[in-house]
């Protein structure tokens, strides 16, 4: 059973250190100085999955730098099905997983009862800290989401999308 518990802890761990954020998110403790758009994925019924930074909600469309391309793509709102918006970096909370489990194995014959306890407690932890900072469809309208982009009243006159790096 101990062997099972230590594969569950090192396999959730490696799980979790292959999720990675794109560089220009801030920090939770920095969301508020942010001169960047927040990361988005948008899956539509005729367009390909696109992600990359929320730039403006202009005139019906998303614009947004595009993570693969670099450069700004423009799509329609209603084309758009399913996002998902993250505007910090999430928590990572991996390393309570096996710090716990290994302070449950202390407990001696309870570590029976904590073990698992501690490991499902860890675990959920960790995953909810990994989405702390995302939203989706069902979270927030397309109406606000404005408010997550580089330029939140859209993009000024003196502005062109090729300018956007």
């Amino acid at each position: 059973m101990i062997t099972k518990a230590l594969l569950y802890s090192l396999g959730c761990l490696l799980l979790l250190g292959s999720c990675a954020s794109p560089k220009y998110m801030p920090s939770y403790d920095k969301i508020d100085v942010s001169e960047y758009g927040s990361y988005i994925k948008i899956r539509g019924n005729n367009i390909e999955m696109t992600a990359g930074e929320l730039i403006a909600i202009d005139k019906g469309n998303f614009i947004i730098l595009s993570e693969k391309e670099r450069k700004c793509v423009s799509i329609p709102l209603r084309e758009v099905n399913n996002y998902t918006l993250k505007y910090a970096q999430p928590k990572h909370y991996g390393w309570t997983i096996p710090v716990f489990s290994v302070v449950s194995l202390g407990h001696g014959l309870l570590a029976l009862i904590s073990l698992p306890v501690s490991l499902s407690t860890t675990s959920a932890v960790t995953a909810s800290g990994e989405t702390a900072f995302t939203y989706n469809k069902k979270s927030i309208p397309i109406k606000k989401l404005n408010q997550f982009a580089r330029f939140p009243q859209g993009i000024p006159p003196n502005i062109s999308l090729e300018m956007i790096k």
